[in-house]
């Protein structure tokens, strides 16, 4: 018996750690959590998806997936990502709030990948996909390039939510992954003794004449993807498309924080003061302010429950907007943006 590829199974393995990742992230609560294994479902089945991709027979590694099979992986995919959608807006009903254009920059992504991944599927079905490609090359290409840019905001999506991916090791590890997938889709045709060989790109990768097109956006993938190596990009993608008219209710119990240094959020404490409120310098126009009021907020709250230090051993995982964006009783409004 054969063994499959090496690249398969250097992808699978990989894929395999992905999926793992949940056993390592802490426990909330059924619903969110639920929602969240969905979400990191629809991201395996996009990895899945670009790869293993459907293949002419004449190209190296050779094709696992049928035509019919990688169309169900799709659709499987799909659903996964819309249950955790609709799961997320069931168990904490200020996710709303993410379907607004003052959602931060990273959910738009999710939700711009939700619907390219729905166009690529939806467009694979055979009668729909003749009428709008008349070329199986043209459908391709274009099959291949959208995959890419769905793939990038997934990254971006996936990597800033830090459910699973938070910290430095899991962060890596899904970008590598990610990058492992787009780079299996540099197939080459199988190698044919000719009486003249050609070297151009064209006959080396099995794309036809649409091979440097190909070739090039795969490359550009796998440069972006390495922006969401270091944490500041992070940062940059939870600030918001459109700033937020009124702050949403925000309740925070310092009496439960006490083991963290006032430092960690009140920068401005090293003057013996720190008593002045956070959003009038981060709300600012300020050369000196480079991140937002809710983008810094959320980066504090979402990297210390997620990535905690040694001393943090009573921290829970983050379960939702609801386990900050409460009104209760004697509670004024809040300063992060959502």
């Amino acid at each position: 018996m054969q063994l499959p590829d090496r690249r398969y199974l250097a992808f699978a393995l990989g894929w395999v750690v992905i999926g793992a990742l949940p056993l390592f992230a802490g426990f909330t609560h059924w619903g969110w959590e639920l929602s969240e294994i969905l979400g990191l479902a629809g991201l395996l089945g996009c990895l899945a998806l670009s790869g293993c991709p459907v293949r002419p027979r004449a190209t190296m590694p050779t094709t696992l997936l049928s035509l019919g099979r990688h169309a169900v992986l799709g659709w499987i995919a799909v659903g996964a990502a819309a249950l955790h959608i609709l799961l997320a807006l069931v168990t904490d009903h200020t996710v709303i709030e993410y379907l607004k254009p003052t959602s931060p920059l990273y959910q738009l992504a999710g939700i711009a990948a939700f619907l390219l991944l729905l166009f690529l599927v939806a467009t694979s079905v055979a009668s729909l996909r003749r009428r709008l490609w008349h070329s199986h090359r043209n459908f391709q290409a274009t099959h291949i390039i959208i995959g890419c840019v769905l793939l990038i905001l997934l990254a971006a999506h996936v990597l800033t939510t830090g459910r699973y991916a938070g910290g430095y090791p899991r962060r890596a590890a899904v970008i590598a992954v990610t990058a492992g997938a787009i780079a299996i889709l540099l197939i080459r045709r199988r190698i044919v003794k000719t009486a003249a060989p050609d070297a151009t790109v064209a006959r080396r990768f099995a794309f036809g004449r649409h091979s440097k097109l190909i070739v090039s956006a795969i490359a550009a993938t796998m440069l972006v993807l390495t922006i969401f190596v270091p944490d500041r990009a992070g940062v940059a993608l939870r600030e918001p498309l459109l700033t937020r008219s009124a702050a949403l209710p925000l309740t925070f119990d310092h009496a439960k924080h006490v083991a963290v240094n006032c430092l960690a959020c009140h920068h401005n404490y090293a003057d013996g003061r720190g008593f002045d409120a956070c959003i009038h310098c981060h709300r600012g126009a300020g050369p000196a302010i480079k991140v937002g009021v809710e983008a810094r907020f959320h980066d504090f709250c979402l990297d210390c429950h997620r990535n905690p230090g040694p001393r943090l051993v009573r921290h829970g995982p983050v379960s939702g907007c609801l386990a900050c964006h409460v009104a209760e009783p004697g509670v004024t409004k809040g300063i992060a943006g959502n």
